[in-house]
């Protein structure tokens, strides 16, 4: 089980920061400033939301409604005393109930709402979910108008938002995220990051490698890097030539000189069958999709500096997210050099449904499984090569035939510009089908003499910091259930280590300029 306190704790420990010598408020600046515009199909009816309002928004509106007219969505969960029934949402492992909408205030601006129980006794087997069904997450959070008033929404009358559209953004220089990562007995939860497959990208090895050692190496390469000391760096990569190991040099100037802003969007439900065609569908409740915005990690570095204004930054390079990552059909465009250019050059549509997002309109194939069966076995590494490997005989005939079947369905997503659109105010045109976003920047940057999320969970919080964030952004579980075999739905990580291997195989990467 997890303790998101005792993280709090070990986070404070180690000096928890990814945003480099960035304050969070230049962070929030930043993230202000490059928000994609983001336009999204006129037929979606489940549009991004912020967390809290997961919770909050059912018990609100079974308030609302007739006891007779509430049976129907209720939760209902088999324990050891029979079948028990609960206002959603839900959190629980197994048949224990851990939360329910009962223990939540209704007030959106009232704390605390119940959802302390999510700092303890948590692990990836434990689900949130507010019914697990499609009929029941558009009773809470389904658009419902369009535009116009009519009954059906179509180009440029889109259906409405039911709730404010929720963006969540966080900074991650990705070499701070590596150096977290190497640390020993980094606490494991949604917020702390995942980052082993980078580790693995930056110093090239063979499949069965002990990984301590690698550890060790890299920790004493990053030290190096950052003390400016030329000796140390050099024997680390000694050490690694030693045992016949590489330096991915593209790698390490990736981690060295570049930063993520990710972007997410967090959806109540994902309605796929909707719009796709089977077998390259799933529906399922609760769905983390979103993008990432790459910056030069020196332009930041000299903006903490105080040496170059933060409204001189321009964004490097843009990254989606499209469905699975082994459908190697993430998207990847590098920005004009110039701001202005730049600015006008950052949207990103979503595809109803599913919630992919592209870079353009139009119709995208889901799946190429040219790509998959050329491209994927070289991309996995690690004791993953060696299953795969041992299996590939039997894996390959699969995916021919998936191939084979993909070649007769029309599994494809649509994005249009007639849709719903949200961005920032300065840069996305105004008018009907223009929506306004709440943006919540999560502060993990120093947290020493910093705004630092983990701070919410220390006894007492610091910088009046509410724990309720801080638990529900670290939940390590499932942001959905489903009834169904189609059960999709994810927890919440980063997906640095998504976007760092489309920016190393496919981004314009610089190394040190030496004058």
């Amino acid at each position: 089980m997890t303790s998101i306190p005792a993280n709090a704790l070990k986070a404070h420990e180690l000096f928890f920061n990814l945003t480099g010598a960035m304050t969070h408020a230049q962070v929030q600046q930043l993230a202000a400033d490059w928000l994609p515009e983001i336009r999204f199909h006129e037929d979606e009816r489940f549009h991004p939301v912020d967390i809290e309002r997961l919770f909050k928004i059912p018990p609100a509106v079974m308030d609302t409604l007739p006891p007779a007219a509430q049976e129907p969505f209720l939760i209902k969960v088999d324990g050891p005393t029979g079948e028990q029934r609960f206002v959603p949402p839900v959190v629980r492992n197994g048949s224990s109930v851990l939360l329910h909408g009962g223990d939540i205030v209704r007030d959106l601006d009232t704390t605390p709402d119940g959802t302390e129980v999510l700092a303890e006794n948590v692990d990836s087997d434990t689900v949130y979910t507010h019914g697990a069904g499609l009929d029941r997450s558009n009773q809470f959070f389904g658009a419902s108008t369009v535009v116009s008033g009519n009954p059906e929404p179509g180009p440029g009358d889109p259906r409405v938002p039911r709730h404010p559209i929720g963006v969540h953004a966080e900074m991650r220089f990705l070499l701070d995220a590596l150096r977290h990562h190497l640390q020993d007995d980094a606490p494991f939860d949604a917020l702390w990051g995942f980052f082993e497959d980078v580790a693995d990208l930056v110093i090239e090895s063979p499949p069965q490698h002990p990984f301590k050692v690698k550890r060790e190496i890299l920790r004493d390469l990053v030290a190096g890097w950052e003390e400016s000391n030329a000796a140390k760096q050099a024997d680390a990569i000694q050490r690694m030539e030693q045992r016949g190991w590489k330096l991915n040099q593209r790698a390490w100037d990736a981690v060295r000189f570049y930063a993520f802003l990710e972007y997410s969007f967090v959806y109540a439900y994902n309605d796929y069958p909707d719009y796709g065609d089977w077998p390259f569908v799933n529906e399922h409740e609760g769905d983390v999709e979103g993008c990432c915005v790459v910056f030069d990690r020196r332009d930041l570095d000299q903006v903490a500096a105080g040496d170059k204004p933060i409204g001189e930054v321009v964004a490097h390079t843009v990254i989606t997210s499209v469905h699975e990552e082994f459908n190697d059909n993430d998207e990847l465009k590098r920005l004009p050099v110039e701001r202005d250019r730049a600015r006008d050059d950052l949207v990103v549509y979503v595809a109803p449904g599913s919630h992919a997002t592209y870079l353009t309109a139009g119709t995208h194939d889901v799946l190429d499984w040219e790509d998959i069966l050329t491209d994927w076995p070289g991309q996995i590494g690690g004791w993953q090569e060696v299953v795969v490997s041992i299996l590939y005989p039997v894996i390959f005939p699969i995916l021919l035939i998936a191939a084979i079947v993909e070649h007769f369905v029309d599994a494809e997503d649509e994005t249009t510009d007639d849709g719903v659109r949200t961005g920032p105010a300065a840069s996305t045109p105004a008018g009907p089908t223009t929506f306004p976003n709440e943006l919540n920047v999560a502060p993990v940057s120093h947290i020493r003499d910093g705004l630092n999320l983990y701070q919410a969970g220390l006894d007492p919080p610091q910088n009046g910091l509410d724990p309720a964030e801080l638990f529900r952004r670290a939940y390590p579980g499932k942001w959905g259930g489903h009834d169904d075999v189609a059960d999709h739905s994810a927890s919440w990580g980063d997906k640095t280590p998504r976007y760092f291997k489309k920016f190393l195989n496919n981004g314009e990467i610089e190394g040190q300029v030496i004058l």
